[in-house]
């Protein structure tokens, strides 16, 4: 005797409902835009001859409590090794604290304190990310030479020495001719820590 056979029919609509949340999380994409700690890091050269020192490191941990922007919890040793190089060259200059504010603030913009040396924006270079119209690679890579054709292209900008008591921010764009402007100003303040922090001598302890 042949048996029939049961075809299943269709669940029944509470199966549906219940099945539907189910289904769209599992199909559910979620796109993390790229970030600091996400994108893929950069080949960068080093500052200085001195390297990294444990005192760059110590004052890495201590800047990522008061940093308030784009570079808190992303300060090491390296970065602080390259801002040191910035500031010591202003200060060789003779200039005062504020040129290196103006240095430094436009740094943590183009490069976050990084001595960039593969080209990953036309043909910049870096820790100003400049182009290869300022120079050579192996002087754009050069930190202390990088710093004084910025310090030099700063002063010609501002012959009246009105860099001194302008926005910092305008400084950096009149330097850099950004496409990206607005992004400077909101930096200041922490180029302001950074450089407080080490204006003292080269090797100095902060106080």
């Amino acid at each position: 005797m042949r048996r029939s056979r049961t075809r299943p029919g269709p669940p029944r609509a509470g199966v549906v409902a219940a099945l539907l949340p189910l289904a769209a999380a599992t199909v559910t994409v979620i796109t993390v835009p790229a970030t600091a700690a996400t994108a893929a890091p950069l080949p960068t050269a080093p500052c200085g001859s001195g390297g990294v020192t444990a005192q760059d490191t110590e004052l890495a941990a201590w800047l990522n409590t008061r940093l308030t922007k784009k570079l808190r919890g992303y300060m090491n040793g390296y970065r602080v090794s390259c801002a040191r190089a910035v500031i010591e060259t202003v200060r060789a200059r003779g200039l005062p604290q504020r040129a290196a504010v103006v240095a430094i603030t436009t740094a943590i913009v183009e490069t976050g304190v990084r001595n960039i040396n593969r080209e990953v924006d036309h043909d910049s270079l870096g820790v100003f990310q400049q182009r290869a119209t300022w120079g050579s690679a192996a002087q754009r890579l050069n930190v202390a030479w990088a710093t004084g054709a910025f310090l030099d292209k700063m002063l010609r900008k501002h012959p009246d020495g009105s860099w001194q008591s302008a926005v910092v921010g305008d400084v950096c764009q009149r330097v850099q001719v950004s496409k990206y402007p607005e992004r400077y100003q909101p930096q200041a303040g922490d180029g302001q820590i950074i450089v407080s922090a080490l204006w003292s001598a080269p090797g100095a302890t902060r106080a």
